[in-house]
């Protein structure tokens, strides 16, 4: 097990596409994902952006971006994927971690 200083700064962040017309209906499930990762994750935060505008094909690009005060643990990203597998959400989601500049 990992011990938690050692994730100290590390965000993750979580990209995917969705069709336009679909918006409505993949809000409601997003959030409840995110509620999820949050009870299963005490201090987690989740916050879910979106490009301003849609790309030539129709597409919506959404972000989420997952914080921990101690940093994201390899634990934590497991449990985000399995979470939004659990939640249906996209399969393809491209996960890149960030930490702060020095």
């Amino acid at each position: 097990m990992s011990t938690p200083h050692t994730h100290t700064g590390i965000t993750l962040f979580v990209y995917y596409k969705l069709p336009l017309q679909e918006h409505a209906q993949w809000v409601g499930r997003v959030r409840a994902f995110q509620n999820a990762v949050v009870q299963a994750w005490p201090g987690m935060t989740v916050e879910l952006l979106q490009r301003p505008e849609p790309s030539a094909e129709g597409l919506e690009t959404w972000m989420e971006v997952h914080r921990h005060p101690q940093g994201v643990s390899p634990e934590m990203m497991a449990s985000v994927a399995s979470l939004a597998q659990a939640h249906g959400l996209p399969p393809k989601r491209a996960a890149e971690l960030f930490v702060p500049l020095h």
